[in-house]
């Protein structure tokens, strides 16, 4: 008969854990050579390495993405101010200046339309990026165009002013 395991204040057993102690030979490192080193710390070390390499990412499928979002502003819409201009007319200033995201070496990586209300945000694969408005005639953005680096999981903000050249 086993004898009785202790109890807690609160009444329940507690279990008991059995460590096994194997003799150095079966812990060596190279099977058939005593090792003079104990291989417990190095199991350590090869668990904690591998906790890190998973955790980094390193092995997924895919990179992930950042975030590029901002509001973007765009006026003046009237010769004078104040004016009163139509959602589906302010909608179609907007699409006029496309906001597009490219490398540095000038491919195009994204094209996005700003909305009035809720401005922009568009995906990316983590890099370096340059933003830009296409530029047409008068006005333009002191803003554009703007570098932005896009990491893994963050979102980087960058809020646009257009001047439209009107007056």
């Amino acid at each position: 008969m086993e004898p009785e395991s202790p109890r807690t204040p609160a009444g329940t057993r507690l279990r008991s854990i059995t460590i096994l102690f194997f003799p150095a030979e079966y812990l060596s490192i190279m099977p058939g050579i005593p090792s003079s080193l104990p291989v417990f710390p190095f199991m350590i070390v090869i668990i904690i390495l591998t906790a890190a390499f998973l955790n980094c990412g390193c092995l997924s499928a895919t990179t992930g993405t950042g975030t590029l979002t901002g509001n973007v502003t765009l006026g003046p819409l009237c010769p004078v101010e104040p004016c009163t201009v139509s959602h589906d007319r302010l909608v179609a200033a907007y699409a006029a200046h496309p906001i597009t995201v490219s490398t540095p070496a000038g491919t195009t990586a994204a094209t996005v339309i700003a909305d009035p209300a809720t401005g922009y945000s568009v995906a990316l694969e983590p890099g370096i990026y340059v933003v830009d408005i296409p530029h047409q005639g008068i006005g333009g953005s002191r803003e554009l165009p703007a570098t932005v680096t896009i990491r893994y999981g963050e979102t980087v903000r960058l809020d646009i002013s257009i001047d439209t050249g009107i007056r």
